[in-house]
């Protein structure tokens, strides 16, 4: 019994023990896999939370802080332009401003000239929205660790559009530091200089007046190149004088398309070309209008005058468009002195079918003042229609010109000594903001001839 009682008791205790070291087990089981699970849980915390940052996000986030930084250096350069880079990478220091803009919102003054810096804009920058993504990740234990940006470039794919492309590396972490997680996003768009002021134009403006023109960057498609905007000649002339861009009034009849001349106020009447054959112009108040279209070659005349007792006859062309009078001894001239001078052009059996016409001849009215023979050249005469040309003009577009410098060279110092045979943009400087000022008035108004100081032909009612 001794022995049996002795063996039971044994064999009890092992079976204890074996429950025991069971119970252990499992216990320590459970913790590895109570810690696996949480480790497995931060992970994928952080994993989830970075999954929510796509490139799409990164893309919006940096295009919206890209237009915000060029919009800055856009306007930084116009009284502090962006120096040139090196001869083979001439928009070093535009790529080195911009980047600085998109990772602090601040660019350093050793990019511009006249070393002036770009103030930093703590809500307009990388830095700026990993802090507030930050405040918000705080709830789920996860933060940005780290991010770096690389292999930044600009350039230009369009007249009116900056691109950019770079790599964006995006690490987070858990407050533990026990997991962490990273991803590398390569972003590139573009952005649209649209509604920007041009810097080259308003610096150099105000450098020439001492006042900037600010006018801002706007095209159309109708206008995306200059041979948009050229002239289309709609009839030949066989004599005139002047240059004059105006609407048409007939002297005399009706038009379905055009208004009588007698219709027209006369405060307006220097706004008009008055059309209609010699006598019909002559038989108005035509001394009150801009220019005139003869719809007929005019005849010679013969006019009798007394000279030293002696009747004489003198003949001329009636072509000055004025009512040709001698005085008793044929040396002085008596008509009507408003008309003398104004711009008129020769074009027999013209039909008028255009509202509005450019008078064109190489000879201005004093050209031909001692020497009416120019009078009747027919080398460059005619009549166009320019109103594309006046629509581009009127509205203030830019198209695209391969001698003219691009938006990117418009941020340099030295503009208008530029030019880019792919994105090259040009624009006419007319309006009240640049009439006065006579610099305006002395050289061509297309701005990259404006600046570079070369003379251009001025046209009446352009």
């Amino acid at each position: 019994m001794d022995k049996k009682g002795f063996l039971f008791t044994v064999t009890v205790f092992l079976v204890l023990t074996y429950i025991l070291l069971s119970i252990s087990v499992w216990v320590k089981g459970v913790e590895t896999s109570e810690r696996s699970f949480s480790e497995f849980y931060k992970e994928s915390t952080v994993e989830l939370a970075i999954e929510q940052i796509t490139p799409q996000k990164i893309d919006t986030v940096s295009n919206v802080i890209l237009q915000r930084a060029l919009n800055s250096m856009n306007e930084h350069s116009i009284k502090n332009e962006v120096i040139q880079g090196p001869e083979d990478d001439e928009y070093a220091n535009i790529r080195g401003a911009l980047e600085e803009l998109l990772l602090s919102g601040s660019a350093d003054s050793k990019y511009f000239k006249g070393s002036q810096n770009i103030t930093e804009e703590q809500n307009s920058s990388l830095a700026a929205w990993a802090q507030n993504l930050n405040a918000s990740l705080l709830a789920i234990g996860v933060y940005i660790d780290d991010f770096e940006v690389s292999n930044f470039q600009i350039g230009q794919n369009s007249k009116q559009t900056v691109n950019y492309s770079f790599d964006l590396r995006l690490q987070m972490k858990d407050f533990s530091n026990t997991s962490s997680v990273s991803r590398t996003y390569q972003i590139g768009n573009q952005l649209d200089i649209t509604g920007l002021v041009d810097p080259a134009l308003a610096r150099e403006s105000e450098d020439k007046t001492g006042v900037p023109v600010y006018r801002m960057f706007f095209f159309h498609n109708d206008y995306a190149d200059t041979s948009d905007v050229s002239v289309s000649k709609i009839a030949n002339g066989q004599g005139g004088q002047g240059w004059l861009y105006g609407p048409l009034v007939l002297a005399n009849g009706t038009a379905d398309l055009v208004n009588q001349g007698s219709n027209i106020i006369p405060a307006l009447r220097d706004r008009y070309i008055l059309v209609g054959t010699l006598e019909e112009i002559q038989d108005t108040n035509y001394g009150q209008f801009a220019g005139y279209i003869i719809t007929e070659a005019p005849t010679a005349i013969s006019i009798t005058c007394t000279v030293d007792t002696e009747t004489q006859t003198k003949t001329v062309e009636d072509n000055t468009l004025d009512p040709i009078r001698y005085n008793e001894d044929c040396s002085a001239y008596l008509g009507n002195p408003s008309a003398k001078g104004k711009p008129f052009i020769v074009v027999p059996g013209f039909d008028v079918t255009e509202r509005c016409v450019l008078i064109k001849n190489n000879y201005l009215p004093n050209d031909v003042a001692n020497d009416p023979t120019k009078k009747l050249s027919t080398s460059g005469t005619g009549l166009f229609n320019v109103e594309n040309l006046r629509d581009f003009t009127m509205c203030g577009f830019y198209t695209r010109n391969s001698n003219a410098p691009s938006y990117l060279q418009r941020l340099l110092s030295d503009s208008y000594d530029r030019n880019d045979p792919n994105f090259g943009i040009e624009t006419f400087v007319i309006g009240n903001y640049a009439n006065d000022y006579d610099f305006f008035d002395s050289y061509s108004r297309l701005d990259r001839e404006l600046f570079s100081e070369v003379e251009g032909v001025g046209i009446r009612g352009m």
